[in-house]
């Protein structure tokens, strides 16, 4: 067992500990400071809950990438340090006091800077990826820019239910670390399993029902970061590096889509609907696939993370599988096959309000089928009653 593999089970086994220790200390000062997040209309909680839990997420990765420093031969922390605490103090203020779309915005977009101006997160190539094969430096730093800011805005827009975000954050770098600890980028593959130790150290009281804390802006944007900064590094590995990857270089968009494909697909779809609909992308509502679950089955929260997190898991098995069995092109019609059935799916299920019930369009599709002809029935019976009126009146004016 190689020595980096060793110090990977560590990293992780002391976040998951360091993590469950500091949270159950921040929720003791947020109840005290009564910095509590209470309960909106578009809330999913109905109590006050604390949600500074991110403050741990921040504490436990800036520990790591100091004792991580060894594996560290291209001295990335220092682009992260401050990417990092930009972030970090950016989220604590809109956890405390709400900060404008626009803000926030320009706050990621100075984080993700400090990331792709190092040379080892240069896009050169996107594999084939819609028939690029070569980009230039600048263009390099637009696609990471972009990855940067939808990654981070894809998760803080899912963190909306107890969860979710930790689990497929969970998903995600477990899926780095594989493909970092193959490339034999230790440094990046190490800092995933930290990732997934502080964020298995928070589910235990995310998800518990008397010590729940939330991760608030300051967590989930923290995670994006996290995962875009992969996502990044992972696109711009060397030829010696893709070498050593189990699968071919042309693969790897298919396999970066399959880690994160949730957040993409769920942040995709809630902003051509907002758009669609003449609203800013930006603006509040119950459209995401967790509201839309948890409005149309009635189900908790804890089955709603478990369900969408276990799609996930399985996006990631079947495209690995498609990819081993059939060539890049059949395996991205495949994936376009099961967007278009997802989203046709989740239409379906779209929950509609009526009577203050909220119920799906395929239950009221099937109601309204089934009411057709008693109303028909109805409508006949109130025309006869009409006529009966009208003859009536004029045999009294005859009279």
């Amino acid at each position: 067992m190689s020595y980096p593999f060793i110090h990977g089970i560590i990293a992780f086994v002391l976040s998951v500990l360091v993590t469950a220790y500091l949270v159950p200390k921040i929720i003791k000062i947020v109840r005290f400071k009564k910095l509590m997040d209470s309960p909106n209309e578009r809330s999913s909680h109905s109590v006050a809950t604390p949600s500074l839990g991110g403050m741990a997420f921040f504490i436990v990765l800036m520990l790591s990438l100091y004792f991580n420093h060894t594996y560290d031969t291209y001295g990335v922390s220092t682009s992260i340090y401050p990417a990092l605490t930009i972030l970090f103090f950016l989220g604590l203020k809109d956890d405390l006091v709400i900060l404008s779309p626009l803000t926030k915005l320009i706050g990621q977009s100075a984080a993700s800077l400090f990331i792709l101006m190092n040379p080892k997160f240069a896009i050169h190539s996107l594999h084939g990826f819609l028939n690029i094969d070569h980009l230039n430096h600048w263009a390099g730093i637009g696609v990471g820019f972009l990855i940067m800011l939808a990654v981070i805005n894809a998760f803080n827009l899912i963190d909306g239910i107890d969860g979710l975000a930790a689990s497929i954050g969970i998903i995600a770098f477990s899926g780095f670390s594989v493909v970092f600890f193959f490339a034999e980028r230790y440094f990046f593959g190490l800092t995933s399993l930290v990732m997934v130790g502080i964020l298995t150290g928070f589910l235990f009281f995310n998800l518990s029902t008397r010590n729940r804390i939330f991760m608030g802006d300051t967590g989930s944007m923290l995670i994006g970061f996290m995962v875009g900064l992969m996502s990044v590094r992972f696109l711009a590995l060397d030829t010696e590096s893709l070498n050593k990857l189990p699968f071919n270089a042309v693969d790897i968009p298919i396999v970066l889509i399959s880690f994160i494909i949730i957040p993409l697909f769920d942040t995709a779809r809630v902003f051509t609907i907002r758009l669609l609909n003449g609203r800013s992308p930006f603006s509040a509502d119950r459209n995401h696939v967790h509201h839309i679950l948890i409005d149309a089955f009635k189900i908790s929260h804890r089955k709603a993370s478990f369900l969408i997190a276990s799609v996930n898991i399985c996006c990631v098995l079947i495209f690995s599988l498609l990819l081993k069995l059939t060539n890049t092109y059949l395996a991205s019609t495949v994936i376009l096959m099961f967007a278009g059935l997802a989203v046709l799916f989740l239409y379906k299920i779209k929950p509609v309000v009526i009577k203050g019930r909220v119920i799906s369009r395929a239950t009221l599709k099937k109601k309204r089928r089934k009411l057709k002809p008693y109303r028909k029935l109805k409508y006949q019976k109130n025309s006869h009653s009409q006529i009966k009126r009208i003859y009536s009146s004029k045999e009294h004016l005859l009279k």
